[in-house]
């Protein structure tokens, strides 16, 4: 079976994360599996963003000033429009990915994200159809507050995998195993990645979840291969985060994962022999 790279929020060792030029430059790569997050806007748009909140190291004010340390909190998107949003600056470098251009643009829409990498991929000649594995941002104490209830940001979601006719396309993933089954519940023939970052909720992801998702992605250093194996005996596969190092990488396969998502997509490339 083919060992699946999933490049995290893009090609993050290039651009900042979770733009279009971070995307597109996963799928130059060769990468057809993308990871990116999503929110919610004051005015119900999806937008593609890690952090409830606009800050370092990456936004700008509008006025070009880098976000600091005493903005923290102060520009959340569930509290703004998306005109509002796309007025800062997404683009700054991280400096823990030393090779990172910065870049002039603002958080996307994912339905932007959809059309634009699907065009990059057509206008270069790459072959294959990408994947977006999107991983719904959501706390559960932050309701009505960071995003919206599970009903209303599942109807948001599924509405708009139906009107960009993406459902083949997409994975719906989350920790927040209440939104997984109000996205289910509205939109059953998606494909659902459950995330885990406790091993109590690894162990009884059947109950946490309710249903049996196609995937289980474990913070990868709960793995063992005991429980890859018991994993695969209920009928889901296996793809860890978030996996950096080349020995880590080989390690997970040995172990039976089907991938992994990572922020190096160009490391875990050139070990695709060794994957095989």
């Amino acid at each position: 079976m083919h060992f699946e790279i999933q490049a995290h929020r893009g090609a993050r060792a290039f651009f900042p994360e979770n733009t279009v030029q971070a995307f597109c430059k996963a799928a130059d790569l060769g990468v057809r599996v993308i990871e990116l997050d999503l929110l919610v806007s004051g005015d119900h748009q999806l937008v593609v963003s890690h952090d409830p909140c606009l800050g370092a190291p990456h936004a700008a004010a509008p006025d070009g000033r880098p976000l600091g340390e005493k903005d923290q909190g102060r520009f959340c998107l569930y509290d703004m429009s998306y005109a509002e949003i796309a007025a800062f600056g997404c683009g700054l470098p991280d400096p823990h990915f030393p090779l990172q251009r910065g870049i002039d643009t603002a958080k996307p829409l994912i339905a932007d994200v959809f059309r634009q990498v699907d065009a990059h991929m057509l206008a270069h000649h790459l072959p294959g159809e990408m994947i977006f594995n999107l991983e719904l941002k959501s706390w559960p104490d932050r309701d009505n507050e960071l995003h919206p209830p599970p009903d209303v940001y599942a109807f948001l979601v599924a509405g708009q995998i139906h009107r960009t006719s993406m459902a083949s396309r997409v994975r719906v993933q989350s920790f927040d195993d209440r939104l997984l089954r109000e996205v289910r519940m509205r939109y059953p023939e998606l494909c659902f990645g459950f995330l885990v970052d406790d091993g109590s909720r690894l162990a009884n992801f059947r109950a946490e979840t309710g249903f049996v998702p196609a995937y289980v992605n474990p913070y990868y250093s709960l793995l063992n291969t005991q429980l890859v194996e018991r994993l695969h005996s209920e009928g889901v596969r296996v793809v860890p985060w978030t996996v950096n190092r080349p020995e880590e990488m080989l390690r997970l396969k040995r172990m039976g994962a089907d991938g992994i998502i990572t922020d190096h997509p160009e490391l875990a490339l050139q070990l695709e022999e060794l994957f095989a």
